[in-house]
């Protein structure tokens, strides 16, 4: 019995201690009865209620939370204490006094006595209102963020160093067939043909190479054959300091490049005859010319001339004119050979460009033109037969010839022709 004092006073110690160390705890710490009066509350329950321990002591929860807005405490209190539950859950609580809402994760658990009877509950809870009201903003952003992939106009996507599909948006999934989740993890060369995987991963291995953004034009070819031309813009992504993989938009520019090449097209081809404009034609004659003195061989210009054109149109006016213009090309172009050039420099006059030929070849080449125009016919609004006629001026070129040069030999022969043919009885 005299040792009392000193157990009582050991106790005490380890008491304390106790409560100091459930006090540094972090978290929320406390006892109740079946009542739900507190019998324990450590420093950071008593701090969140702003009252000393013994002020809690005995109190419920009704005298600290607006549990008319939240009950989540009441029945988790309740079904530890009648049922005998261990229960880990999240519990919404309104502050009473200040009506400010916090969320904490309650892991909460009977206590019981010698005979297994429940005389109370333990609770310990975690705040993580900071940490949920972040995750509510990401899962926001999150949401935002995939309205707009989902609903851009463009195919987005990310892949692996692997170039395997990390991710990709409902458009891109809609281009293979497939559900998103189905082409994720795996290879274009497994759902596109090989000709665009090689097109596209020029591309892909140009960022996962060098670290650095690239963009440029890529032309797809679909699952159900379709020729898609897209601009893609592919950008590196880094883990640790080194290249994980790549994020990539690639917009649908079809239409686009249709409309440049019918602009080009327009910009080639002479709207009336369909043969090259002037500039093309010059163009595509001096590429011609310096692969031809490259390989030291020849080309030829004819320089073509319509007979009596002016008296034509003022005969029969100038709708007639053209298509009498357009019969006459039409049977040059019966006699081009393939890589022969036809194109017209303005009103009557036309320019053709025969690669790889002689002056005898040149020669023959000439007269099978007249022929080809003698031989056609064209009917005039008076009911007329006309029979249509040329004059040709030829040049050929030698090592020191350029296209201008050319093109006034083959001009000073055109006018000694046509001069001769005025001659003529």
């Amino acid at each position: 019995m005299n040792d009392a004092p000193g157990v009582l006073n050991r106790l005490s110690d380890e008491l304390h201690r106790l409560r100091q160390i459930l006090d540094l705890v972090g978290a929320y710490v406390f006892t109740k009865d079946t009542a739900g009066r507190y019998t324990y509350a450590n420093a950071m329950v008593c701090t969140l209620f702003a009252d000393t321990l013994e002020e809690v002591l005995g109190k419920t929860d009704e005298n600290f939370f607006d549990l008319t807005i939240s009950d989540d405490l009441r029945r988790n209190d309740l079904r530890v204490l009648q049922h005998g539950e261990r229960i880990e859950t999240e519990e919404r609580n309104i502050i009473a006094a200040t009506g400010e809402e916090r969320i904490y994760w309650a892991v909460k658990q009977p206590i019981r006595d010698a005979a297994g009877n429940i005389i109370g509950l333990c609770g310990i809870s975690t705040d993580i209102t900071e940490r949920r009201h972040l995750e509510n903003e990401l899962e926001q952003q999150k949401n935002l963020l995939s309205v707009v992939l989902e609903n851009v106009d463009a195919f987005v996507y990310m892949k692996d160093r692997d170039r395997r599909y990390r991710y990709v948006n409902g458009r891109t999934a809609d281009l293979y067939g497939m559900k998103a989740e189905d082409v994720v993890g795996r290879n274009p060369e497994d759902l596109l043909p090989r000709a665009t995987t090689m097109n596209t991963s020029i591309l892909d291995r140009q960022v996962l190479q060098s670290g650095e953004k690239a963009s440029g034009e890529e032309l797809i070819e679909a699952p159900d054959g379709r020729a898609m031309h897209c601009w893609s813009t592919k950008i590196p992504l880094f883990r640790d300091g080194e290249i994980d993989g790549l994020i990539g938009f690639s917009t649908d520019i079809t239409e686009l490049v249709k409309l440049k090449n019918r602009f080009y097209e327009l910009a080639r081809t002479d709207t009336l005859t369909g043969v090259l404009t002037r500039r093309f034609l010059i163009d595509h004659a001096e590429s011609i010319l310096k692969r031809t003195q490259r390989r030291n061989g020849r080309m030829a210009l004819l320089m073509i001339d319509l007979d009596r054109f002016k008296e034509i149109n003022d005969a029969y006016g100038h709708a007639f004119g053209d298509a009498y213009l357009v019969a006459v090309v039409e049977a040059c172009r019966t006699t081009l050979r393939d890589g022969d050039l036809m194109g017209r420099l303005g009103g009557d006059e036309f320019v053709i460009v025969l690669d790889d030929i002689d002056d005898a070849g040149l020669r023959a080449v000439a007269g099978r033109f007249r022929n080809a125009v003698r031989a056609g016919s064209v009917s005039a609004p008076d009911g007329a037969i006309l029979h249509p006629s040329i004059s040709i001026g030829t040049a050929i070129s030698d090592h020191a010839s350029t296209l201008d040069s050319l093109l006034v030999a083959a001009d000073a022969a055109l006018y000694r022709d046509k001069d001769g043919r005025h001659r003529e009885p």
